[in-house]
């Protein structure tokens, strides 16, 4: 049977809380008995604010759970950890690996979001003209080739990115820095957090950020294996309604947020403002099913899924249904707190995920 059709079982036999538009009403939503009430979650370098937020805020406790950190040291150990049960899930990996792994034939559900765009820049040395995207066609790109933000752009204007450019591909992204300053590569791509790194740099500077080439291109997306995801969904409607409500927080409450990123992953407050306040840093929990399902078109289109990924339906490996039911409960529970902010994340959802 189809993932949606579960669901839509699900959904029938979990009673609901109001959809948009209905006054808010905290006896509306159900009381829901989590399947597990410890998650485990990779925690990279970048951290997580929502988690942070909802650990901090108890946001996760008033749904009866407890989301435990793990310390993972790159994202091929965060599939890694996810295969072999080590955590539960992940939200801090891309979207590109995720699909990546799907197209290997990994059984993983995309269940929510984390970035929706990074504030992640393209760079050079300041001496470097900059005419658009296709300044990178015929030059060394310091960056990984799967990033569909940009070679998906260039492939609709008729190149071939993969191809036309040379990719050095380090690692460690501080190497790409170093590629760039030292002549090594011409441009270069790094991750969100890494914006300090450039904007400090007198040798660089930015010619412009990833969400500038493909807006809203899904950045961080969150997925597990889809048998958790089964066994566990009102585990994971309690994760998403703590991560909706720190995402609210995060939108009404940025300075403290600042101050809780800081401290999550010991950086000063320059540092992490340098990409927080960016607005091209875009948090969301929303899965984005447009976006996600662009994502794989593109890196079908450029050679870069498992060649059996031709036979997949990714809608299959994304589930939007358990978001609505957080979505909707946490309305019916807290909306009156801020009401501008859940219209806007039902008129999201309704646009994003058909």
């Amino acid at each position: 049977m189809k993932q949606s059709r579960i669901i839509a079982v699900l959904s029938c036999i979990l009673l609901t809380a109001c959809s948009a538009g209905q006054p808010a009403d905290e006896s509306a939503a159900p009381t829901r008995v989590p399947e597990t009430t410890v998650v485990r979650q990779a925690l990279g370098s970048n951290g997580h604010i929502f988690t942070s937020i909802a650990i901090e805020q108890g946001f996760f406790a008033d749904e009866g759970i407890t989301v435990e950190y793990v310390p993972v040291a790159s994202d091929a150990e965060v599939f890694e950890a996810i295969k072999d049960g080590r955590i539960d899930i992940a939200a801090n990996s891309g979207t590109n690996l995720p699909l990546e792994n799907i197209s290997k034939g990994m059984d993983l559900t995309i269940f929510g979001g984390y970035m929706l765009t990074g504030c992640m820049p393209i760079f050079a040395r300041t001496d470097t003209e900059w005419n658009g995207i296709e300044d990178l066609i015929g030059s060394t790109m310091a960056c990984e080739p799967n990033l569909f933000a940009v070679t998906g752009p260039l492939l609709d204007m008729g190149y071939q990115p993969l191809q036309q450019i040379t990719w050095l591909n380090p690692e460690d992204q501080m190497d790409r820095i170093r590629a760039v300053e030292s002549g090594e590569a011409d441009f270069g791509l790094v991750g969100t957090s890494l914006n300090y790194e450039i904007n400090s740099n007198p040798n660089l500077k930015v010619l412009t950020y990833a969400d500038d080439i493909l807006p809203d291109y899904s950045c961080c997306r969150a997925e597990a294996l889809t048998s958790w995801v089964k066994e566990n969904p009102n585990t994971v409607i309690a994760v998403l309604k703590g991560w909706i409500r720190a995402m609210e927080y995060y939108d009404s409450h940025h300075d403290e947020t600042v101050h809780l990123t800081m401290k999550q992953i010991g950086q000063d407050e320059e540092y992490v403002r340098a990409y927080l306040d960016n607005p091209r840093c875009n948090l969301d929990v929303d899965p984005m099913k447009s976006a996600v399902e662009r994502a794989w078109t593109y890196m079908g289109r450029l050679g870069l899924l498992d060649r059996d990924a031709a036979g997949m339906d990714i809608d299959e490996h994304i589930n939007t249904e358990l978001y609505k039911i957080a979505l909707d409960e946490c309305q019916a529970q807290y909306g009156s707190e801020n009401p501008q902010f859940y219209e806007r994340m039902q008129s999201q959802f309704a646009k994003n995920n058909q």
